[in-house]
């Protein structure tokens, strides 16, 4: 049966982004044009444009008249979103990152295809030399492996296939990087720690095994941004009793156990 309208357009968009997530057309690049698009994809004009105007609207891609179409972004951008979360402190963007990034995994276990499968080892194939599980992509002059690393998340929330999802997380990534919470976080875990991680979350994901990757990406978020205070202290993600702490580290060392098996 021949594919309807809705489902070229739908087909057509993922393409794109696809492109711009994973770095295959890097942020300042120019994208292919229109016809070039329409052969690539076997649609029509039409819908590579609204395909087009539709990442414009999220500020992933820009129009130049007499110039062509660039990327703006690596992810999902809006100005309304930033200007909602100003009015939320430091440890409830944290605490809300944390919620979305467990759901994100978990969605991404259940609906991620052979191709966003492939993105994210290729990803981890890019060691974290930057020595930190990089929040957001690194500059546009960083080694392409290395950017490639730095968008792992980003990666994630595609595989997830929830627009919302990936636009929230946009909007708290950027959000983080201003001056004000910037100065105040730093990385609990060190690279390795990170890329050991990474890896647990991809292997769940691939399995299709959602619960494994709700417990990978929580241990995950306990030992990436973390606030630092004043006297250089670090503030837990989750504040948790003794008692609790312990329940967790048994729980991680049954779950590194069957890992193991």
């Amino acid at each position: 049966m021949a594919a309807s309208g809705t489902e070229r357009a739908r087909a057509t968009l993922a393409y794109l982004r696809r492109q711009i997530t994973t770095g295959a057309w890097a942020v300042g690049e120019r994208i292919p044009i229109e016809p070039e698009l329409t052969e690539i994809l076997g649609v029509g004009r039409s819908t590579v444009r609204e395909a087009v105007r539709s990442l414009a609207s999220i500020g992933m891609l820009e129009t130049l008249p007499g110039r062509g179409t660039f990327v703006r972004s690596a992810a999902p951008t809006s100005s309304v979103l930033a200007e909602f979360l100003t009015a939320y402190t430091l440890e409830e963007l944290l605490s809300y990152r944390r919620a979305l990034e467990v759901e994100a995994a978990q969605q991404a276990a259940l609906h991620r295809t052979e191709e966003d499968v492939a993105a994210l080892e290729a990803a981890l194939a890019a060691p974290l030399e930057a020595g930190r599980c990089p929040m957001l992509p690194t500059e546009p002059t960083a080694r392409p492996d290395v950017d490639l690393a730095a968008r792992f998340h980003y990666l994630l929330f595609d595989a997830a296939k929830n627009r919302l999802l990936a636009s929230l997380y946009a909007g708290i990534s950027e959000k983080l990087t201003e001056p004000a919470h910037s100065e105040r976080l730093t990385h609990a875990g060190d690279a390795k720690t990170m890329q050991v991680e990474h890896e647990r979350i991809v292997d769940a994901v691939r399995r299709g095994d959602f619960i494994d990757a709700v417990h990978a990406m929580a241990d995950h978020m306990d030992n990436d941004l973390v606030i630092l205070t004043p006297d250089d202290e670090v503030i837990p993600p989750l504040r948790r009793s003794a008692g609790d702490q312990e329940r967790v580290e048994a729980a991680r060392a049954v779950a590194r156990q069957r890992g193991a098996d």
